[in-house]
């Protein structure tokens, strides 16, 4: 008996979602490796845990990047609108060189539970892509004394938890080495010492094997380097869970038990944390049970639960299901060479799963395949269907959706029976994720002295010059907005309108904060990939006469000065002023301008009656060389004479960024990171003489195909001679996603 009816006592245990941690965060890079001093760009999507589609729970996006030794180098907030974001990161010269995360948060994806795993997106810093040659040869020598050690794992896994008396069963096994590298093996399964199996891998160091338990039988598995492991223990009774079939009509399964005594069962099945159908009857022996594919709405993992007949779990098993459910992308350039600093368009067309037309949005990056990063390699395919789905770092995600391998299918099965997880513990409800973050900036006010209003006006503006008022509660609590964030961008300063006596102060939450101590109680998951000997060489770029550059001469062209805030210099300013410290138009002895009341010298002091000073007086400007001069007073009869001349480099008084906030009444809060153009050249550049070094040809994060599913970006080449490769990843905001990839050589001339 099958039907779409919820079974009331599994439903209290197993259902039960919080009601924040519902979305998750996908981060697209404009290419995987960046060059110290460039920016690093990216687009991020917010979906739904359960149907992928774009989320609009969260406005703000909270990047960070962590080093290695997750060590914290940028920590940056970004606008999201209707489940989008982009920008970028300024990869600073200073940033130590290796491997870094780019982890993504927002208040609707971050909560304090436990089980939420962080799935950072996996890129590398050098100094010079030709640096990746001795990288990577390290980097096999290192997984090759990985392999001759001794951490070699080999784990069995019986299909739906547990081996049972006298039924027969599919055991999976994975076999790994180092950090998770796949081992290939070979072997046999032996009962009381006769072979019963063979042990052959099918992909990645995994495959499976069928095995009928018996009571009082010893059972090992002896793989051919001489490792001996036993299976797992063998229950007395119970009931066992298979699956027979998955295919384009549904799932079929096998309820099994150890006798022809009639046992109550019954199935339940989730997709995405959304229970989809139900099962239920009886088992004497073996019963097949088919779950209709009407039942599951998207592609994805099923979780499949076989409970016995007082509602306890007793074997669990994960499916994937739809994987046509996609959007097709085909790409085609108008050339497949092109000549230096040459126009160029790709054409995209995109197609849904019955081959017809849609509409979707997609963000291309066209760049020098030397920036390729394999090893930590992912698309938003990938991620969105398998990372953040089970628990553990997986090898080579993207192998598993690339339709070019035949064996797919069958690969990502042996995948869930190996490293599939359980959402939830069997006699346990899942605790509710409390949010922790917020969209905009918060705080509080509060005050010396006791206001009979408190509902207040704080005032806040930006290095840009943009401005509002902000009204408290009647608490003192106030927030500003995403929408106000996203005109004011760069740091927000604050300032309360009350007068001096009332000794305003604002305490401003910085979620950043919650973020840093959460973070550390959650598993951190990377995508792996294999790691292969390359030859990146050296990058032939050419000046617009064809002239060979040289690297060095490079290095210059490519830095990019990062942001910088502006109000704090204004301030320094305010401060320089309040000194009374001034500068007169007199030159001095040597043509320098003479500083005047700074320490005891001035060019015009007061009291001095022959050194009245009417002029101009300018404000010293530090890193100027300005001249002193003492005069003091000689005798009674009003004379003045000179004491002490000598040149100084002004450096002005010094003040740390918090100590000119007070002295001013204000604070700080940090908004949204400022906006920066991709730069693309214009047709005067690309006449110039002087060498065009661009890897990143187009960064495009937001192009719509048009009714017909078409959409065209142009590029231009620059004097870069290699290949180049173009990222195209779409969706349609529904839940459905594709990518794909196409690739074009430079070459010096046609």
């Amino acid at each position: 008996m099958i039907s779409r009816r919820c079974f009331l006592v599994l439903l209290t245990v197993l259902v039960t979602s919080p009601v924040w941690g519902q979305d998750f965060v996908y981060i697209l890079p404009s290419k995987e490796i960046a060059e110290t001093g460039e920016d690093l760009w990216f687009k991020a999507y917010l979906l739904d845990r359960q149907s992928f589609a774009l989320s609009d729970r969260s406005q703000t996006l909270y990047l960070q990047v962590r080093s290695e030794k997750d060590s914290l180098v940028w920590s940056e907030k970004y606008p999201l609108v209707d489940g989008r974001g982009e920008g970028h990161v300024y990869i600073g010269e200073d940033w130590p060189l290796g491997e870094y995360f780019l982890e993504g948060y927002a208040r609707s994806s971050f909560t304090i539970d436990r089980t939420q795993a962080i799935r950072p997106r996996r890129i590398r810093v050098v100094d010079r892509v030709t640096q990746m040659d001795s990288i990577t040869a390290q980097a096999v020598k290192d997984v090759s004394i990985q392999k001759a050690g001794t951490k070699h794992r080999f784990d069995l896994f019986p299909e739906g938890g547990s081996l049972v008396e006298g039924v027969s069963s599919v055991v999976a096994f994975k076999a790994t080495y180092g950090d998770g590298f796949p081992e290939e093996v070979s072997g046999k399964v032996l009962e009381d010492g006769q072979q019963i199996a063979e042990i052959l891998c099918l992909h990645d160091g995994m495959g499976q094997f069928i095995v009928t338990p018996r009571q009082g039988k010893n059972y090992r598995v002896v793989l051919d380097d001489g490792r001996e492991f036993p299976l797992p223990d063998v229950e007395q009774d119970g009931m066992a869970l298979r699956v027979i079939r998955n295919n384009l009509a549904g799932i079929t399964l096998l309820v099994s038990a150890p006798d022809s005594t009639a046992r109550p069962f019954s199935i339940l099945a989730k997709q995405q944390g959304i229970l989809c159908g139900s099962a239920s009857g009886t088992v004497s022996g073996q019963q097949a049970v088919r779950l209709p594919i009407e039942f599951f709405p998207f592609q994805g993992i099923v979780e499949i639960t076989l409970a016995d007949g007082t509602g306890h779990p007793v074997a669990e098993r994960l499916v994937f299901l739809n994987q046509g459910q996609r959007l097709s992308i085909t790409a085609s350039t108008d050339q497949e060479r092109y000549a230096r600093r040459a126009e160029g368009k790709v054409r995209l067309q995109v197609t849904d799963a019955a081959g017809q037309p849609i509409t979707a949005e997609l963000a291309v990056s066209i760049f020098d395949k030397a920036y390729l990063y394999l090893p930590g390699h992912e698309n938003i395919l990938s991620h969105c269907y398998l990372s953040e789905q089970i628990r553990g770092s997986i090898f080579n995600p993207t192998y598993y959706f690339d339709e070019q391998n035949e064996d797919r299918f069958q690969a990502l099965d042996l995948l869930l029976m190996t490293q599939g997880w359980r959402r939830y513990v069997w006699d346990q409800e899942p605790a509710a994720g409390r949010p922790l973050l917020t969209d905009g900036v918060s705080g509080i006010e509060t005050t010396g002295r006791e206001l009979a209003n408190k509902m207040q006006l704080i005032q806040a503006f930006s290095p840009q010059s943009d401005t509002c008022l902000v009204m408290t509660d009647d608490v003192g609590n106030f927030e500003i907005d995403p929408s106000l964030m996203d005109r004011m961008r760069g740091n927000i300063y604050l300032k309360p309108m009350l007068s001096e006596k009332y000794k305003a102060k604002l305490a401003i939450v910085n979620p950043f904060d919650s973020i840093n101590v959460y973070r550390l109680d959650k598993g951190k998951y990377l995508s792996q990939n294999h790691i292969f000997e390359t030859r990146y060489g050296e990058r032939v770029i050419s000046d617009a006469d064809g002239t060979i550059v040289l690297d060095e001469a490079l290095i210059s062209a490519k830095r990019l000065s990062p942001y910088r805030d502006k109000v704090t210099g204004y301030l320094d300013s305010l401060a320089i002023l309040a000194s009374g410290e001034w500068v007169c138009e007199c030159n001095g002895s040597r043509a320098h301008r003479y500083l005047n009341d700074y320490n005891g010298y001035s060019h015009h002091p007061e009291g001095c009656p022959e050194t009245t000073y009417t002029g101009k007086r300018l404000m010293p400007k530090r890193g100027e060389t300005y001249e002193l001069i003492k005069y003091e007073p000689a005798g009674g009869n009003g004379d003045w004479i000179v004491t002490d001349i000598k040149t100084i480099t002004y450096t002005g008084p010094q003040y740390s960024e918090e100590e000119l906030l007070q002295m001013y009444g204000m604070w700080k809060a940090q908004g949204y990171y400022p906006r920066r153009e991709f730069y693309e050249p214009d047709t005067i550049e690309l006449s110039s003489a002087m060498p065009d070094p661009r890897n990143l040809l187009q960064w495009k994060p937001a192009v719509l195909t048009d009714e017909n599913g078409v959409a065209e970006v142009p590029f231009t080449t620059s004097d870069v001679n290699t290949e180049f490769v173009g990222v195209v990843e779409a969706i349609d905001g529904t839940g459905l996603m594709g990518c794909q990839t196409f690739t074009f050589r430079v070459i010096k001339s046609m």
